[in-house]
């Protein structure tokens, strides 16, 4: 007779306890609960269960606290964290302790039964969203799609290992993202992470940008300069854009890739590169490759492993959760305070295809915020943003910062108003001394009336 799946449940959400109990017993499972991490750990060195469901925030020992026991203690479980918290901090580091898999809160029975039956194979809405203005961590990835999960995993194994790695993705998905979320959770998150965009730099400076250059090498080389490669020193070199760099230049990649060294442009003495390599591109390589615009060989040394971002377009589900991220991001930077964003607003984004990713949507709230005379974002103020942004030229139009755009909209305003300062600053939804302040600031040249 077969013996039962054995399965550990840990939380202290005793309800949920007795329902998950109730259920896997009548699937035949051996179910066996805690209340703690304590007690859970004690139920997995007793009865050596086939699956562990953890959550990850408990009273005393916690779900990464119990991964870094089993760890260490060699016990080997197939565990499946779950959690209330869209943070990808937490996950990375349970991925990175051994966990399985992991499933957000509120439970989805039907995913929690395919993910434990992967494991064994292998042994309402709200009328708006609330921008709560809590703990804000800048430079995360943010979503709950399927697609992210498996980027959250990828993150996890390879940020353990030293591996190059290829990030692909249309612009404005998030692959610088994804590159330092990579090294600020491996051992060398203290080393430098020195970005180099191939695409930015002219061809002849290509070269000494990346290898650096000794005095005298070429003209205007007055002093020598030591080149991103040796910047990165122990940490990450990230090549966005690499489809850019020029065929002729290519090999003396493929060179400081395989050999790991090289030499200062002018300079015969060898220079350890001792860096882990992500590079990135918008472009499809093996395309260029058979086009012969970029070398075979390159193309392989740098897929070692390769992570592929999904545009926003095929992740809409994550749409919510960035647009909160996005205007908590924003309100800090402007000292805007936005805190509904109803429903509506939500919807009419779900509708538009973001052919610019993550940075389109960035710069539509921007605008959005900015322009916002209370502290909601509404429906009417959006649409024309959108439909500027669907603007087949609106491509073309430089990026602006958020000083630069604000200082283009406050002068609009008081063009509009023909100097008008409590017009302009009640059309503004700012106080007089404060546009007066900004007027300052932007150093414009305002007529008194």
């Amino acid at each position: 007779m077969l013996k039962p799946v054995k399965i550990v449940i840990i939380d202290d959400n005793l309800e949920l306890l007795e329902s998950l109990e109730l259920y896997f017993n009548e699937k035949g499972y051996a179910v066996f609960t805690a209340p703690t991490g304590e007690v859970g750990l004690g139920l997995i060195k007793t009865e050596c269960p086939d699956v562990v469901i953890v959550d990850l925030r408990l009273p005393g020992m916690g779900g990464l606290e119990l991964l870094k026991v089993l760890k260490t203690d060699g016990i080997e479980s197939r565990t499946i964290v779950i959690t209330a918290y869209q943070d990808m901090e937490t996950t990375v580091q349970a991925i990175k302790l051994g966990a399985f898999d992991y499933l957000h809160k509120p439970i989805d029975i039907d995913l929690l039964d395919a993910v434990i039956d992967k494991a064994l194979g292998e042994v309402p809405e709200t009328e708006s969203i609330k921008v709560v203005d809590d703990e804000f961590k800048e430079n995360t990835i943010v979503g709950r799609s399927h697609e992210l999960k498996e980027i959250f995993k990828l993150i996890g194994l390879l940020s353990a290992v030293k591996t190059t790695v290829l990030v692909v993705g249309e612009s404005g998905t998030g692959k610088e993202l994804v590159a330092r979320a990579i090294h600020y959770h491996s051992q060398y998150s203290a080393a430098p992470f020195i970005a180099i965009n191939c695409s930015a730099i002219v061809d002849n400076l290509l070269e000494s940008e990346l290898f650096g250059h000794e005095k005298g090498s070429f003209t205007g080389a007055v002093a020598a300069k030591k080149g991103k490669l040796e910047l990165a020193g122990n940490g990450t070199l990230f090549l966005d854009e690499i489809s850019e760099v020029p065929i002729h230049l290519q090999a003396k990649f493929l060179r400081f890739i395989q050999e790991r060294e090289f030499e200062r442009v002018g300079g015969e003495r060898k220079i350890r590169f001792n860096a882990r390599i992500i590079a990135a591109t918008n472009r499809d390589l093996k395309e260029m490759v058979k086009k012969g615009e970029f070398r075979e060989d390159l193309y392989f040394r740098l897929r070692v492993f390769e992570i592929d971002i999904p545009p926003l377009r095929q992740r809409k589900e994550d749409l919510s959760l960035l647009v909160e991220y996005l205007v908590k991001k924003i309100n800090r930077t402007t000292g805007k305070k936005i805190r509904q964003i109803p429903m509506a607003v939500i919807e009419r984004f779900m509708a538009h295809d973001w052919p610019g990713n993550i940075r389109e949507l960035e710069n539509v709230l921007i605008k959005a915020v900015v322009l916002s005379k209370d502290d909601c974002l509404h429906e009417s103020g959006v649409v024309d943003l959108l439909q500027q942004s669907s603007d087949p030229h609106a491509e073309s139009l430089p990026l602006l910062s958020l000083r630069e755009m604000e200082s283009r909209h406050i002068k609009y305003v008081l063009d509009h108003c023909q100097n008008n300062i409590s017009q302009a600053a009640r059309i503004l939804g700012i106080t007089r001394p404060t546009l007066r302040s900004k007027i300052k600031s932007f150093n414009f040249t305002v007529a008194k009336r």
